[in-house]
């Protein structure tokens, strides 16, 4: 539900900056359990399932000829009122992600140690060096080199670091397999940023806050960036077969994963429970974005194509076609939220 309102909020003030009339504004779906109207004549409401909310705008579902309403609005600020819901995920992930690095730190790029029996020192890796790229693919934070390597399985890879004097050395050579982790591995170890801000100024001192935040917001941005990456990758898997139904959850699926995460977590502490669910409340947060910016029908990357057509034309797209692709792209999506739902609920049995 919140995620969701963060979406519906994004809706909300960028229709209000760009003079299109709220007429409700909603936390939850179904009936009204409490509410209130403001001097701008906007209801506020509460209602009874907390399963997400809307933001309903004047003119949003059919023509309105009325000054203040959605469809008297230029189209680039119907196009920027579109764009703010999904925007507001990103905002929302970029937050708890910041928040979640400056507690914890996170695990650099730099490499901390070599291990002589592995082919990394042999292939001149050293200690100090800083991972660059992988097999082409560059590796800004550690999560993206650790996901390129779940892949392999033994197959020679192409490693790019940059060394101490600032220059680049590029390797390739074979991971080796370790019988006692039973996984390959390439034989070096990394290191972390110093842990969390506090620990940081705490060491080193105040000095030391600035210099350390800015590494974090740009460690943040970038998990940020791979977690989109994830969504798009995700999704064009299940679009080429690639993955199945099996591997997608739905909200049935999504609440015994957090309700699983938490009690993991809640086994070390209450803050490691905490952060558990913040961190699949980013990926989720993310996954809602990236979803809605699709060209899929009835979601927000829809809207946008239209808006777009719209611009190129010079005229509006036929209201009765637009609306009948709507409707079906709807009946479509609900028709995959049953399946999802029933997919999830013989996963739990």
């Amino acid at each position: 539900m919140i995620i969701i309102v963060v979406h519906e909020w994004g809706h909300f003030i960028a229709a209000r900056a760009c003079g299109v009339y709220v007429e409700e504004f909603a936390v939850g779906m179904g009936p009204k359990i409490v509410g209130g109207t403001s001097k701008k004549g906007t209801l506020y409401a509460w209602r009874v399932f907390p399963i997400g909310g809307y933001c309903r705008m004047r003119g949003e579902e059919e023509e309105v000829d009325e000054e203040g309403s959605f469809s008297r609005a230029s189209v680039w600020r119907r196009m920027i009122i579109v764009a703010a819901g999904p925007f507001m995920n990103f905002v929302l992930a970029m937050i708890l992600v910041l928040i979640l690095t400056c507690s914890y730190g996170y695990i650099d790029t730099r490499i901390e140690s070599v291990d002589e029996a592995y082919p990394a020192a042999e292939a001149g890796i050293e200690a100090g060096d800083r991972i660059y790229s992988i097999n082409g693919h560059r590796t800004r934070i550690y999560s993206k080199f650790s996901y390129e390597m779940s892949f392999n399985k033994g197959e020679e890879i192409t490693l790019t670091v940059i060394k101490a004097d600032g220059s680049k050395k590029t390797v390739s050579f074979e991971p080796q397999f370790d019988s006692e982790l039973e996984r390959y591995r390439l034989g070096f170890s990394v290191g972390t940023n110093g842990g969390s801000l506090k620990n940081i100024v705490k060491e080193k001192g105040a000095g030391a806050v600035l210099p350390a935040l800015g590494s974090m917001i740009h460690q943040s941005f970038w998990t940020l960036c791979f977690d989109v990456e994830l969504v798009v990758r995700s999704f064009v898997q299940l679009i080429t077969g690639q993955a199945g139904l099996r591997d997608v959850s739905g909200p049935i699926g999504i609440v015994s994963v957090i309700g699983e995460s938490y009690r993991e977590g809640i086994r070390e502490s209450i803050m490691a429970a905490i952060s558990n669910v913040a961190s699949l409340v980013i990926l989720l947060s993310v996954n809602l974005g990236v979803l809605n910016l699709f060209p899929i029908p009835a979601l927000d990357g829809s809207r946008l194509v239209f808006l777009i057509l719209e611009k190129i034309r010079g005229k509006k797209i036929n209201e009765n076609v637009e609306n009948w692709i709507y409707t079906i792209g709807f009946i479509l999506l609900m028709g995959l939220m049953i399946l999802i739902a029933v997919n999830d609920i013989h996963n739990l049995l």
